[in-house]
């Protein structure tokens, strides 16, 4: 893996480093950008891998090719956004360079299934979750059969609820451990999150993806209406289930709703170094017909982010 490569995937994102310029090379096992460990050299070939074969089976499918090349390019991007939270927190200050390289492992591999899903989704088949199938995985690879890995990776893309309910989780008899596991877990779903809602404002050309509707089939008699189920539970202080969402409003409002699960302090830092959240508000706003409920809950959420207490 050479520099030209990862300065052609650094084009245009601001999620690796703060100065564009700089670029990452391989030293070893590991992947570096300004001598910083990015990720160990197993765990991208690990990926690489994954995208290879699903890239060869779905080749002459231009749509499903492309949803390959953006899921390598997302975990790219959450691996860089993950790298921004992992400098900053302060309960990993004092880690061994080791346990680093460990967490930024399972930051790296949260979506490594996600081919695995591309290629069923392919065959025409669905019922495929990316995250327990790689937790799965994961557990069969000595070097990655870490709880701290596997297990926050198993429910990345879950409620957060569905960790703590995990009888696994529940039976890590160390509290120390069972609390690593959580922590570990908060930066993969903020990081997560940070990637998606950044192409999400930024790359029109996916955002149908995530509304559901292109500009031209946009309706606001009907996708700019919220759905009653959406406005009693966007006042909750919790993510919105994607199971509610029956309008383009809806999914806006769900995904404003995404910071009542983003945890670090250094999340939002790098969300407004993005201007991810006024675009992403300015996104609702265009949105959503109903202009009572529109003002009552931008002043809800706004006072939401005020007063929500976040980790160090």
């Amino acid at each position: 893996m050479s520099g030209s490569f990862l300065r052609r995937k650094l084009k245009n994102t601001l999620f690796y480093v703060d100065n564009l310029q700089n670029y990452g090379y391989i030293c070893g096992n590991i992947l570096l950008i300004n001598s910083e460990v990015i990720v160990l050299k197993e765990a991208y070939d690990l990926l690489e891998q994954k995208y290879s074969h699903c890239c060869d089976l779905v080749k002459n499918d231009e749509f499903f090719t492309l949803y390959a090349d953006e899921k390598k390019r997302h975990s790219l991007q959450v691996m860089g956004a993950g790298n921004y939270i992992i400098r900053r927190v302060q309960w990993l200050k004092n880690k061994p360079e080791s346990y680093i390289e460990m967490v930024k492992t399972a930051v790296f591999l949260h979506d490594v299934c996600r081919f695995e899903e591309i290629e069923y989704l392919f065959a025409g088949k669905k019922n495929y979750d990316h995250g327990v199938e790689a937790g799965n995985l994961l557990q069969t690879i000595p070097l990655f059969n870490d709880i701290r890995i596997w297990l926050p990776i198993k429910h990345h893309g879950h409620l957060i609820e569905e960790l703590y309910a995990d009888e696994v989780y529940q039976n890590i008899r160390d509290k120390e451990l069972q609390k690593q596991v959580e922590l570990i877990c908060f930066i993969i779903r903020d990081a997560d999150k940070i990637a998606n809602m950044h192409m999400m404002v930024n790359e029109k050309n996916i955002l149908p993806l995530f509304l559901g509707k292109t500009d031209e089939t946009y309706c606001p008699q009907t996708d700019g209406v919220v759905s009653d189920i959406i406005k009693e539970e966007a006042f909750a202080g919790k993510t919105v289930s994607r199971d509610f969402r029956a309008s383009v409003a809806d999914r806006c409002i769900s995904y404003l709703s995404w910071f009542t699960d983003i945890n670090y302090q250094a999340s939002v830092c790098f969300c407004n170094k993005l201007n991810v959240i006024p675009k992403l508000i300015t996104l609702f706003e265009n949105h959503c017909c109903d202009e009572d409920f529109k003002k009552q809950y931008l002043e809800y959420f706004n006072n939401y982010l005020k007063e929500r207490v976040y980790l160090h």
